[in-house]
């Protein structure tokens, strides 16, 4: 009886693993490469068998979207596949999937997940969302995800946000497991609300606000910096209040800022998609 019973389990995980392979996958962000963010989604990637491939900044390169270094970047490799860039995040995907992975390329290429939200007309500043655009432009899948901060949280390092990112990642993991995840021409942007019971995934659109404002304020140092609007007026099936209110806010998003129609894809089954917010906990992969 042990023997068929340990039969039939080999045929089980033979034909899982067949179902789904492993995918080879260039993971990146704008935080930098030993940012709490990716290395929770490093982990959670590692330990579900795919190939991962991280390639990121060097440094925090937030606010720096779809632009590059034009001068040139160099690179440095700590092993076990971990490349850190110095550069932006446009140029780690460029300098990915042009040279480092160029014999190997990856199935998809995830951004994230990032320390702050990238809903509404922020997202056009975004390098994690730059990243992506700079990956569908090229040619290949992509998908960019962060995690929302709760500003009254600042003097205290966000923890609400660091317990995010082990349930975001192992949430990931999961999707993109789905080929329906993985667009041509248009990419999912998710980002994860701090609540430790989420109301499930919600299909929506981009905010039409912005939280940077114009106010700026002179800091000790001599610099200027803008402040946020805290409460726009957005209406209330966008992405923003969606996020406050608790869901995982899935947008569509193009590789173009011009104002074109995109051809969207039916998302309704992804509401359906389970979410676990005590999994990920796997013990942090050193880079």
């Amino acid at each position: 009886m042990r023997k068929i019973m340990a039969v039939c389990v080999l045929t089980l995980l033979t034909n899982m693993a067949l179902a789904a392979p492993p995918l080879n996958i260039l993971l990146t962000n704008d935080d930098g490469y030993l940012a709490p963010g990716i290395q929770a989604l490093r982990a959670s990637l590692l330990e579900a068998g795919h190939n991962v491939f991280l390639i990121a900044p060097a440094t925090n390169q937030s606010g720096s979207g779809t632009s590059i270094t034009s001068q040139g970047v160099a690179y440095t490799s700590h092993g076990n596949q971990v490349w850190s860039v110095a550069g932006r995040p446009a140029d780690a995907v460029r300098l990915g999937i042009g040279h480092i992975l160029q014999d190997n390329p990856p199935d998809i290429v995830l951004s994230g997940i990032n320390f702050g939200q990238n809903v509404g007309q922020d997202v056009v500043v975004s390098g994690t969302i730059g990243a992506a655009v700079t990956a569908v432009q090229l040619g290949f899948p992509a998908m960019a995800a962060s995690a929302e901060i709760n500003f009254d949280e600042a003097a205290t390092g966000f923890p609400s946000t660091l317990t995010t990112f082990p349930w975001a990642a192992a949430v990931i993991t999961d999707l993109i497991q789905d080929p329906r995840t993985r667009l041509q021409d248009s990419f999912l942007n998710l980002n994860f609300p701090t609540q430790k019971t989420p109301k499930g995934f919600k299909p929506t659109k981009l905010a039409a606000s912005s939280i940077l404002s114009v106010d700026f304020q002179e800091l000790e140092d001599g610099l200027w910096r803008a402040g946020y609007q805290m409460d726009p007026d957005d209406e209330p099936n966008s992405d923003r209040p969606l996020l406050a209110k608790g869901y995982i806010t899935v947008t569509q998003l193009g590789i173009s800022y011009e104002p074109l129609d995109i051809q969207t894809v039916d998302l309704s089954w992804i509401e359906s998609a389970a979410i676990d917010p005590k999994a990920g906990q796997a013990s942090p992969i050193a880079p």
